[in-house]
């Protein structure tokens, strides 16, 4: 799978810490139950209303529940395959920026939280001058990313940094400014293990992913 190597502006720091189904720092139970709640101010139809309409004032619990709460949808797909978004990477690299714009809503229409290609449509949109529309997809971006930060620090399984889709861990590693090392090793059927390069300035060797719920999904 291809992947660009732009993302270069963002680094929102290593969040460190840690623990019904809890899962480091989520509690699935409850926000299965948050979201499925029509009086909930977290109910899920509502929340991704707001999300696909990139509304600025989402926090940081709301993006919680619509990253962690998609796992409740029937729209959640885990594995599903990223060729269409492969080919939003060759469409930067010939500055088809407008394409990119077009082809990523369809792509986020069915699967929102590609992480991918929300970052892309940030880079197509600033490569058009249009910086309203960037910074909208921007804020969209690190909202994710700062809920799936404080998932957990990744140094354990117990701590692991909690995940609704393996492709993600690539995102995540880039924008905490690790790299990885070698493929991931799935532990229990729960963990990715993914290996880092050293030396790196958080000064880990190793880093822990919780994707019990995309493994269970795709049994």
């Amino acid at each position: 799978m291809k992947r660009f190597l732009l993302l270069s502006t963002i680094c929102l720091g290593f969040i460190f810490g840690t623990q019904a189904q809890t899962v480091s720092k989520i509690n699935f139970d409850a926000i299965k139950a948050a979201v499925t709640s029509p009086k909930s101010k977290m109910y899920y139809p509502n929340l991704l209303k707001r999300y696909h309409a990139n509304d600025g004032t989402l926090t940081l619990d709301e993006y919680k529940h619509l990253y962690y709460g998609w796992t409740t949808q029937s729209g959640y797909s885990p594995y599903r395959p990223n060729d269409k978004s492969d080919a939003l990477n060759d469409m930067l690299m010939e500055a088809r920026f407008p394409e990119i714009a077009t082809t990523g809503k369809k792509i986020l229409a069915a699967d929102p939280f590609n992480l991918d290609v929300i970052y892309l449509m940030h880079m197509a949109y600033g490569e058009m001058n249009k910086t309203v529309e960037s910074k909208k997809w921007l804020v969209k971006f690190e909202g994710l990313m700062a809920a799936i930060k404080a998932s957990g620090n990744g140094r354990s399984k117990e701590t692991a940094v909690v995940l609704i889709a393996p492709r993600d861990e690539y995102m995540f590693l880039t924008v905490v400014e690790l790299r990885q090392k070698g493929s991931p090793q799935l532990i229990e059927n729960k963990y990715d293990l993914v290996s880092l390069q050293t030396p790196n300035k958080l000064n880990l060797s190793e880093v822990y992913f919780n994707i019990q719920k995309a493994t269970a999904k795709k049994r």
